[in-house]
């Protein structure tokens, strides 16, 4: 009996069309990669094969020098990072819907304040958010290209900005706008529709925060803090004990104290700590981000934790909190994926504490109603701590806690952190004597800076 032969089909095929060897394919790769395609799996449809062939050439690439190809340990092409900006620029770009002239017009109006592409994206699904719900286009909102005057096309603006309020209020009655009024007037100030200072207040588009000043008095108990500790330290735990308590000292965001690494930190002659800060754009970048790099001096006994850090912590490693992974795009993922560890960690222990016996009604009331630091932010809830205990420690020091917490100026602080209390208010109402037709100012000021002088010595 005869065999009959059947001939496979040919693999070496890209976008469908065959090719007589391996290099061509490697060509197509190359290409692709010079067009913006950095994953695998964008690859693999640009060219079609499946992500894992894909890996596979990538491989063979990198060993052979003359493609050009470097990858991290996670297996991510490596690429400098104005091509990373340059690429989430031109993905941008790409979406449906900021085809539309109004959008385009207000992403060039972005793009020249340097406002990162992540940042557009987020802004511009939240006008589109805002249209689909008004069920008009974005170009009628503020009547782009019909010839009206500037006053006119404002009131229409602000018509329809209300409308949605309407909506937005009623559909989601306990959460914050702030961030739907700060999109919503860089839309309209792109198409020069703008608002005099206080006058936003009248329309609802006031960018003044406004329920953050309600939370200032969260925190955690010293009697917490105590059993959290002790816990993690009987569990022997000392990545969450090590984040906590250098973060109860440091008031860092999230990502600053997820990215923190050896080389940052002087144990002396004087002990200073670096941290990077994303969310303020000052010009420095790290781990693919823009941000501002906060230096701090913090106290003796946050010393004493991160020497403690050092000891328990793994050895021979740039970052506190994991390896490094070779690109700032791979230690990036890394930050991320420590802090939602970091976050379904610390919610399981907060959601097991005692919240029978919190500080005052109002924390109680956080702790046992909406849960939006104790379940919604509970990395967050560590800056909130700091400030307060700082704040007291200092007799009120804005200035200080301010510069050491990473906040910009002392208005945010005191606000929506921890303000002066009215029972310390009241105590130094009654030490102060203030006469009027008696009092030598220039002794005063004088008296003022001999103590100050003192302080610091």
């Amino acid at each position: 009996m005869v065999q009959a032969l059947v001939r496979r089909k040919s693999r070496l095929r890209v976008k469908g069309i065959k090719v007589k060897d391996r290099g061509k394919i490697k060509e197509a790769i190359t290409i692709s990669i010079q067009n913006g395609n950095y994953t695998t799996r964008e690859i693999g449809i640009d060219i079609g094969k499946d992500h894992s062939t894909i890996s596979r050439y990538l491989t063979e690439m990198e060993r052979e020098e003359r493609w050009g190809i470097k990858r991290d340990a996670n297996g991510n092409i490596i690429i400098s990072l104005q091509k990373q900006i340059a690429q989430q620029y031109q993905r941008l770009d790409k979406e449906p819907f900021n085809q539309l002239p109004s959008i385009q017009k207000w992403i060039t109006y972005l793009k020249s304040g340097k406002i990162p592409a992540r940042r557009i994206r987020y802004m511009t699904n939240m006008v589109h958010e805002i249209s689909d719900q008004l069920k008009v286009m974005p170009e009628t909102i503020v009547s782009f290209g019909v010839p009206i005057d500037a006053a006119k096309r404002k009131e229409i603006a602000i018509e329809y900005w209300q409308h949605f309020l309407a909506w937005f209020n009623s559909a989601y009655p306990q959460m914050q706008r702030t961030r739907n009024i700060t999109t919503f007037r860089s839309f309209l100030s792109a198409h020069n529709i703008n608002f005099a200072h206080g006058e936003g207040k009248r329309y609802g588009l006031s960018t003044t925060p406004e329920k953050l000043g309600e939370y200032k008095d969260i925190m955690l108990t010293p009697e917490q803090i105590d059993r959290i500790n002790k816990r993690l330290e009987n569990e022997g735990d000392w990545l969450s004990w090590s984040f906590m308590n250098i973060d109860l000292h440091t008031g860092a965001r999230a990502f600053a104290m997820a990215s923190m690494s050896w080389d940052r930190i002087a144990m002396s002659p004087i002990f200073r700590v670096e941290q990077f800060e994303p969310k303020i754009k000052k010009g420095s970048w790290y781990l693919g981000s823009e941000g501002k790099w906060w230096v701090k001096y913090p106290t003796e006994e946050c010393r004493a934790i991160v020497e403690t850090a050092y000891d328990r912590l793994p050895k021979e490693r740039k970052f506190l909190f994991f390896e490094d992974a070779k690109s700032d795009k791979a230690n990036a993922l890394q930050v991320a994926y420590f802090m939602r560890k970091m976050a379904v960690r610390l919610k399981k222990i907060f959601s097991e504490l005692d919240i029978s016996s919190w500080l005052n009604e109002k924390t109680r009331m956080y702790a046992l109603g909406d849960g939006l630091y104790f379940t919604g932010h509970p990395l967050h809830l560590f800056r909130h701590t700091m400030a307060q205990y700082y704040l007291a420690a200092t007799n009120w020091s804005l200035a200080y806690v301010a510069s050491l917490g990473g906040w910009e100026n002392t208005e945010v602080l005191n606000k929506c952190y921890g303000g002066i209390p009215e029972h310390i208010k009241a105590q130094i109402a009654k030490s102060v004597h203030v006469k009027f037709d008696k009092l030598d100012l220039c002794v005063a000021v004088a008296a003022e800076y001999t103590s100050l002088i003192s302080r610091i010595r």
